[in-house]
């Protein structure tokens, strides 16, 4: 069971992808099946992993939320962004990802002092109720979280239909000084979207972690970094993962789609490899690990970078936007899963409607249809 949720680091520059997780935290482990956290906005920790250090249960250290519609409204700056943030969302959910617009989470953000929690009418439009809360931020499942830099989505009470979205305010980035070539609201709006595609996920990758756990009896939380964790000290797996990255961004970036073939054909069978040699025995569950979370972190960057590259979005040069998507490269689901998807979308027409077909294929189905 997996409860991912991204803090940022103050005063350096911010790449996209990276999510801590968070141990010791029983009942976000089990409401929270899988991590649904910005990778997009990639972050190193803020604050140190333990039991009790980033969650909090319902009701600690008396912090009581005191709702007021005069003292606690969203100021006109911050009403603006979250606006035009979930209406890039919903270009993007049409427009890249092909799919029919759904009715969108409870939205809760939060500033300094006020935390707002939204409620869409039968017109679409959205109101905000205003808490003050003190030192902790109280989720729709009666967590609560410390008010840092933070942003992701979950399932509400273990569903893989209802879901809540969870982002601190530009006031409270900017107060720790992230940064990013996009602009600091740009960078936000990135992030809400790279979310916002795992929240349309949540239907088939719930069971899948479930299932997971049920057959291989695992006991630990396994999150998009797990893989990376658990194999990066080993020089030979290293080699191999970046040699079949590499591949794939060679397939994405090939003058023909002759030549893009034979690349993704190549990193396809790397792929297999890597898998057969490291994955085996009583590790077989890392196989399907894997490929589902290459296939929701792939989906998350490739969301953002096609909605900075479309023509009636930014409509950024894509080497720019590529480079602000992938930053510094280090973390593997994110960035093998970008180039993943870019191979992908370039070759598989309509991909789309396999990768969130009410049986999905994952990103090895994916690839190997590219391949053909």
């Amino acid at each position: 069971m997996i409860v991912n949720i991204t803090l940022l680091k103050e005063g350096e520059p911010q790449q996209i992808g990276r999510s801590v997780s968070i141990f010791g935290c029983a009942q976000i482990a089990r409401i929270m099946r899988l991590k649904q956290v910005i990778k997009l906005a990639s972050l190193p920790v803020l604050a140190v992993i333990g039991s009790g250090t980033l969650c909090l249960p319902l009701g600690a250290q008396g912090d009581e939320l005191m709702t007021s519609s005069t003292s606690c409204q969203l100021t006109t700056a911050d009403r603006q962004w979250i606006e035009g943030a979930l209406a890039d969302w919903r270009f993007a959910e049409v427009h890249e990802l092909k799919l029919e617009p759904t009715r969108l989470p409870v939205v809760v953000l939060f500033d300094d002092h006020c935390q707002y929690k939204s409620a869409a009418a039968a017109t679409g439009d959205i109101s905000w109720t205003g808490s003050f809360y003190q030192s902790t931020v109280l989720l729709p499942n009666g967590i609560r979280i410390p008010n840092w830099v933070v942003s992701f989505a979950a399932p509400v009470d273990g569903s893989s239909a209802a879901g809540f979205f969870v982002m601190s305010l530009p006031s409270v980035w900017r107060s720790h000084n992230i940064q990013s070539g996009l602009g600091l609201e740009r960078l936000m709006n990135v992030v809400l979207l790279h979310e916002m595609s795992h929240a349309r996920q949540f239907y088939f990758a719930n069971p899948i972690m479930d299932g997971l756990s049920a057959r291989y009896h695992l006991g630990v939380e396994i999150g998009d970094d797990s893989i990376q964790d658990t194999f990066s000290k080993d020089p030979r797996y290293v080699k191999a993962y970046e040699r079949e990255r590499d591949l794939l961004y060679e397939a994405a970036a090939a003058s023909t789609n002759h030549a893009a073939k034979k690349y993704a054909r190549q990193a396809l069978r790397e792929i297999r490899h890597r898998r057969q040699k490291w994955f085996t025995g009583g590790h077989a569950y890392w196989n399907t690990v894997d490929d589902l979370f290459l296939t929701m972190e792939g989906i998350g960057q490739w969301t953002a970078y096609a909605w900075l590259t479309d023509p009636n979005g930014p409509n950024l040069k894509s080497s720019f936007a590529l480079s602000e998507v992938r930053r510094k490269r280090n973390h593997w689901t994110q960035d093998e899963g970008l180039a993943l998807m870019l191979v992908i979308d370039r070759l598989v027409p309509e991909w789309q409607k396999l990768a969130f077909a009410p049986e999905p294929q994952l990103a090895e189905s994916l690839l190997k249809a590219a391949a053909r």
